[in-house]
């Protein structure tokens, strides 16, 4: 397991304990969808990963390095990179690849070898010849992609995506969830936090909360088509299970599992 979490638990000053004893684990690898309503706990737990946070109680072991240690946060930050919810508070420097730059010249990498590094992170999430645009030129889907080129620059084992797609329009958002989905290809590991239910369906295992405690845990076809896990946690469900739902609720078609699908809708309603 690349990330193990026990009975992890979490309060800011002066409020209620906004992590509740969540406990999972992430295969490397994977996507690993952690969803839920405002005020669940999602972005919370997000800032642990990164070791943005200090960790109160439980345990929490990212790539094998316990997050708990001080002298590992910064090994984990370059294990586990994060891209926020508004990328134009990432940016460091007008000119794209000296934004890239900055992160490998914080961790030490030789001056030499990074306009190579910086053009292949480029490269990687299909902005090549981009390096000299201003990044607040671009559009909302290439910043976000700016930005995930920024992490991939330092070879994370993990990439967390904390509501990446979250300000985007639907282009933008179709350019960053096809590039999570090719990052599982390389072998990276990606938790995608988001609200979006139909995101979270692409994922390999999803994570439900709801202010702050573990509502479910398992596969999408498992999760996103529990209507009282849903409504607690305030989710949408996607819309052929919605479409299911009611067509069942006026007994036109028979029960069956629900779908997560337009085909699996359609199977339903062949039958």
């Amino acid at each position: 397991m690349i990330i193990e979490a026990s009975d992890l638990s979490f309060s800011y000053p002066s409020s209620e304990p906004v992590l509740k004893g969540i406990s999972f684990c992430v295969r490397e690898g994977e996507i690993f969808a952690i969803v839920g309503g405002n005020g669940s706990g999602k972005s919370t737990l997000a800032r642990h990963l990164n070791a943005l946070l200090p960790m109160q109680s439980g345990t929490l072991k990212v790539a094998g390095m316990d997050a708990s240690d001080p002298e590992n946060t910064y090994p984990i930050r370059r294990a586990c990179g994060m891209v926020f919810q508004n990328p134009n508070n990432e940016f460091v420097s007008s000119v794209a690849q000296e934004d890239i730059a900055f992160g490998l010249q914080n961790f030490n990498f030789p001056e030499s070898e990074i306009p190579k590094i910086v053009s292949q992170s480029l490269a990687s999430v299909g902005l090549s010849g981009f390096e000299k645009r201003d990044p607040h030129s671009l559009s909302g889907g290439q910043k976000q992609r700016l930005a995930i080129a920024a992490v991939l620059a330092l070879s994370p084992k993990i990439i967390v995506l904390d509501e990446a797609t979250a300000m985007l329009d639907p282009e933008g958002r179709k350019q960053v969830i096809d590039l999570a989905l090719s990052l599982k290809s390389r072998g990276i590991t990606v938790v995608m936090i988001t609200h979006f239910v139909e995101e979270a369906a692409l994922a390999d295992k999803v994570m439900v909360l709801s202010l702050g405690r573990l509502l479910a845990l398992g596969s999408p076809k498992e999760v996103l088509v529990q209507k009282e896990i849903l409504k607690e946690a305030r989710l949408l469900p996607v819309l052929p299970t919605l479409s299911y739902w009611s067509l069942l609720d006026e007994g036109l078609i028979p029960p069956s599992s629900p779908p997560l699908t337009k085909e699996g809708l359609w199977e339903a309603m062949c039958r």
